[in-house]
This record gives C-alpha cells, sequence and structure tokens, in this order.
C-alpha cells in the first residue's frame, strides 16, 4: 500500500511540473496577427478628389521574394481588418487617380510577430501622404 501511496504521489507531482512548465508549444501559440489599415486623406487636401481611392497591397517577404498576399481597395474613411500569419511584410499603396505608387507611403518590409494588433494608418504628415504604423499586444504579458 505505502509503495502504491508513494508511486501516485510521484505521478502527481511528475504531472504538476510538466503542466506548469513552459513549453516549445507556447511559445507558437500564436500564429497570427490581426491587421488594420484605416484610409484617413482627404484627398482634396492634396488636390484630389475626396475619396482619393487606392489599392494597399500586402507582400509577404521571403528570403528570395516578394508574393502578394493580398490587396485591399479603400477611399477615404474606410478600413480593413484582416488575420494574417506571422512573418515579414512589405506594403505598398497604389493611387487610382494618379494610376502610380506612393513611394512615401511605402513601409517594410517589416517583421510583424503573433498575438499583436498592427494598426496601418493612411494619413498625412506635414502635406505628406505617410502610413503611421502602431503595434499593440493582443494578450497581456
Amino acid at each position: 500500500m505505502k509503495i502504491l501511496v508513494r508511486l501516485f504521489s510521484i505521478v502527481v507531482f511528475l504531472s504538476l511540473l510538466v503542466g506548469f512548465s513552459y513549453t516549445p508549444a507556447e511559445a507558437g501559440r500564436c500564429p497570427t496577427f490581426i491587421a488594420n489599415i484605416t484610409h484617413g486623406i482627404d484627398g482634396t487636401r492634396l488636390g484630389l478628389s475626396e475619396e482619393l481611392p487606392v489599392v494597399v497591397e500586402v507582400y509577404f517577404v521571403t528570403p528570395r521574394a516578394e508574393k502578394l498576399f493580398t490587396s485591399v481597395d479603400l477611399s477615404y474613411k474606410e478600413s480593413f481588418t484582416g488575420e494574417l500569419p506571422r512573418g515579414t511584410y512589405l506594403i505598398k499603396v497604389y493611387s487610382v487617380e494618379l494610376k502610380s505608387y506612393v513611394e512615401s507611403m511605402t513601409t517594410g518590409p517589416i517583421q510583424i510577430p503573433g498575438c499583436k494588433k498592427v494598426i496601418f494608418q493612411v494619413r498625412l504628415m506635414d502635406g505628406v501622404p505617410v502610413i503611421n504604423v502602431i503595434i499593440r499586444d493582443l494578450v497581456a504579458q
């Protein structure tokens, strides 16, 4: 009977030890992040239409290439929210009115970890269109 109690105690102790220890799987608990892209530029401030339609292109960057992951059509005051896998990204903005990319708004390549909310604010700064990037934790650390 003593042996059974000791064996049971050891099993309980080991299960508690394993249950509360850090495991590599815990590090991968957040394979994604939340991306929020907001178009906040009134085109009339640039001498264009108020809507100022753009196509935001999101590229997934690997050591070998940049691959278009998604593209989003946005106009003034519109936004997009999506869940993307963690990794390295490059953001480019194409102006439909100007029929060209807006170089001042190219962002990245930037490494984005999981468990984050990344806010891309398309806005004017000193008369120049830019993307302001804000990264926040999704879960308490």
